[in-house]
């Protein structure tokens, strides 16, 4: 889809000293025209003014129009204030001022001007209103048509807009129908009413290549590229110089997996129009998947064209960025610093810059710089992790108590994050201090107690461990998770096995697929001597989830009931799956040292 244009490009909000000087010159112009009238008696009526204004198409003035009036000593000084307003840039004064005075004099001069200043201001209730009224006073000023078309398609009233846009049509001006399909199609507002109306405008209108571009736009949503191409072809011969007919082409015939003509028609045109960036833009984009190396001197053109232009700037460092062009991306990222732009997103890459350099404590920096949008999270895990890694714990407890502080409804969050890096850094028990601080802010936090009842296991703390998980237990007594948890640990216990037992076929009733019970129920059965019943779990948790530690349980199983074969097709296969295992060959190993010694124990 075409990227949405303004829907009144004639009234495109323009700089601040044009519409200084326009305010101006009107205030000029109206004193003077007041005072040729108390000499004259000439004709000094706001209508009179507003016939002396551009507008698409000019008509003549009927009788009762051409006789003079004067407004009111206090509406003159009201519209006087207004201007000085205006020109004090005190435009909410100036809007207020014309806006009452449009609805209390009901003049099409004073409803034109309101308008354009409340269209310059973007209050909308104001700029719809006023151009409301400004089309009732005037029906047959396209100008008017042309406002109210615009502010009826950004209130969403798209079947209200298109009656207007035609009325405009048929006063010769240049209806923006594009911009009604496009927030139509955004809006998904196209029912069958609109779609037909769409289709009958253009047929009406077959000169105007704006309600034809509409209409494609609207087979294109239907699914009907094919029409929509041929209507797009026909625009391009009718009117060679209208750019936004090939650019629909361009994204029809990528819609129909002609991306090479796609390619081809973008190439031609943009040597025919080599200034047009919309061209250039979706030429570069389409270059992207198939040719890296000129999608940049596109981008590279583009930027050079539009040097302010922070996304074209963002788009061509991430092409340098992706290649690994670190020299040519890094001062674009840094101009987007410069200019303001996109600050996160540049802050984010140069932070992957710096980590492919080496540059741990630059690259932290720039994504410490990321704030909350699309790249904010990954920034916090990669920055973190290249901290821990580092083993700058310091830097890391600084920068999670900041996002503590920024986020106080992602505390917990935070500090698990802190947390499983500090383990996995080798860290348990600064991992498991931390745990204690966290919960200490909060002592309800189930994850937490959880995550310091495993870190007790590891540090060996099994009373701890026990006691974490009995807690647990009695808040939620039917979490299937702790119980089992709960229940593996007690197995190593030969005097608990029972209790171990228990725990985990309660734990299988509530979870009955989960297989990590599963394997638990096998491991239970298996020290509890029931060979044969441990063998059925394990193979039932394996084939659930082939996993290296199910696979060094069932292998032990087969292995001490003299299925030596089997038991080491499971763990061959378990090491295959995950060749990093610690578990399978320290079982393999313990179980051939004690087969060894069981041997030589039996000999002597």
């Amino acid at each position: 889809m075409l990227p949405p244009r303004h829907p009144d490009s004639r009234y495109a909000t323009p700089a601040l000293l044009c519409v200084l000087c326009l305010l101006s010159a009107s205030f000029l112009s109206a004193c003077t025209q007041v005072a040729s009238h108390r000499v004259t008696n000439g004709d000094t009526s706001p209508e009179a003014q507003a016939q002396q204004q551009p507008s698409a198409q000019k008509t003549a003035p009927k009788a009762e129009e051409r006789e003079a009036r004067s407004f009111p000593i206090e509406t003159f000084y009201t519209l006087l204030v207004a201007e000085v307003a205006g020109i004090r840039e005190q435009y909410d004064v100036a809007l207020a001022n014309y806006y009452h005075q449009a609805e209390v004099t009901q003049d099409a001069g004073v409803a034109a001007r309101a308008t354009r200043i409340a269209r310059f201001l973007n209050v909308r209730h104001a700029a719809l209103r006023s151009a409301q009224l400004w089309t009732e006073l005037e029906p047959d000023n396209a100008d008017a048509q042309l406002a109210l078309t615009a502010e009826l398609t950004l209130a969403g009233k798209l079947s209200e807009a298109l009656v207007h846009a035609e009325k405009a049509l048929s006063l010769g001006g240049k209806a923006p129908m594009q911009s009604i399909a496009a927030t139509a199609i955004g809006q998904e507002q196209l029912n069958e009413e609109i779609r037909a109306e769409f289709a009958r405008l253009a047929e009406t209108y077959p000169q105007s290549d704006e309600a034809s571009m509409a209409y494609a736009m609207v087979l294109r949503n239907a699914k009907q590229s094919r029409r929509a191409l041929s209507l797009v072809r026909r625009i391009q011969q009718q009117h060679p110089d209208q750019l936004d007919a090939p650019l629909l082409q361009s994204h029809l015939l990528v819609d129909l997996d002609r991306r090479d003509e796609a390619i081809e028609l973008l190439e031609k045109m943009v040597r025919i129009h080599p200034e047009e960036t919309r061209l250039r833009l979706q030429y570069a984009r389409l270059l992207i998947r198939e040719d890296l190396t000129l999608a940049r001197q596109q981008f590279a053109e583009l930027v050079k064209q539009r040097p302010n232009d922070g996304n074209l700037i963002l788009s061509l460092a991430l092409i340098h960025y992706e290649t690994n062009q670190i020299d040519a991306a890094k001062p674009l990222l840094n101009r987007l610093l410069e200019l303001e732009q996109h600050e996160s997103a540049a802050h984010f890459y140069l932070g992957g810059l710096a980590q492919k350099q080496d540059k741990t404590e630059t690259a932290a920096a720039h994504f410490q710089q990321v704030k909350p949008g699309n790249d904010y999270v990954e920034a916090i895990t990669k920055g973190t992790k290249l901290l821990a890694a580092s083993g700058k714990h310091r830097e890391n407890q600084a920068w999670f108590a900041r996002l503590r502080e920024r986020h106080p409804g992602q505390a917990e969050h935070f500090f698990l994050m802190e947390v499983e890096l500090l383990r996995k850094s080798g860290e348990p028990q600064m991992a498991l201090q931390l745990t204690d601080r966290a919960l200490t802010a909060l002592s309800d936090s189930g994850r937490l107690i959880y995550t310091r009842a495993l870190l007790n296991d590891q540090l060996g703390n099994a009373a701890a461990f026990e006691t974490d998980l009995r807690t647990l237990l009695e808040r939620d007594p039917d979490n299937a998770t702790v119980m089992n948890a709960l229940g593996y640990k007690l197995i190593d216990d030969e005097t608990r096995r029972e209790e171990a037992l228990q725990l985990i076929s309660r734990a299988l009733e509530l979870e009955p697929e989960d297989p990590a019970i599963i394997d638990s129920m096998g491991w239970v059965q298996y020290r509890l001597g029931n060979y044969r019943v441990a063998e059925k779990y394990l193979r039932q948790a394996l084939e659930k989830l082939p996993d290296h530690e199910i696979a060094a349980h069932l292998g032990e199983v087969l292995w001490v009931q003299g299925e030596r074969e089997a038991a080491l097709k499971v763990w061959n296969d378990g090491l295959t799956a995950n060749p990093k295992s610690k578990i399978i060959p320290a079982a393999m190993k313990r179980l051939q040292i004690k087969e060894t010694l069981e041997q030589h124990a039996s000999e002597n």
